[in-house]
């Protein structure tokens, strides 16, 4: 197993799927929503990448700042199918999510403060670029809840190798 540190750039726009809906039913196409009203989160921290035989596995702790203290993070990437990941998420909140560009459509379980629930992600887009010297992530999903689509998020990543 080949293992390296590394500095990850998290950029994520989250759209209000529902508000959306709500403006258009009662304002039609002319509505006010704009991507100005969606909400925006940028951070950075360290982590570590590593070649775990079949995968490559990306791994950084969580902003304490957005509610997610004491939260890791791993992306688990195929290698033989790059437009596929696994986002595990383990400490205060657990999450098991799948993302895919084949099975668009995935059932998914997040456990925030010890209340479970349990919605769908569905995959417009994954842009994999990401190697063992960094690169770039684009993911972009909807979280579908009771068969509705409640948020939208379009999720970038970038991966920086720290040079030590």
């Amino acid at each position: 197993m080949t293992e390296k540190k590394i500095r990850v750039k998290i950029h994520s726009q989250i759209s209000d799927l529902t508000a959306i809906n709500a403006v258009e039913q009662i304002m039609g196409n002319k509505g006010s929503y704009s991507a100005a009203d969606d909400d925006v989160i940028e951070f950075s921290t360290d982590g570590v990448i590593r070649e775990n035989g079949k995968n490559l596995e990306l791994e950084y702790e969580e902003c304490a700042e957005m509610g997610m203290e004491n939260t890791v993070t791993t992306l688990i990437f195929p290698k033989e199918e790059p437009n596929s990941l696994n986002m595990v998420r383990t400490g205060e909140n657990s999450a098991g999510l799948v993302f895919s560009d084949k099975e668009k459509r995935q059932p998914c379980s997040y456990n925030v403060g010890g209340y479970p629930f349990d919605f769908c992600i569905y995959t417009r887009n994954i842009d994999n670029g990401i190697t063992m010297t960094g690169g770039v992530l684009k993911l972009d999903y909807v979280i579908e809840m009771h068969g509705m689509k409640t948020q939208r998020n379009r999720f970038t990543i970038k991966v920086d190798e720290l040079k030590i």
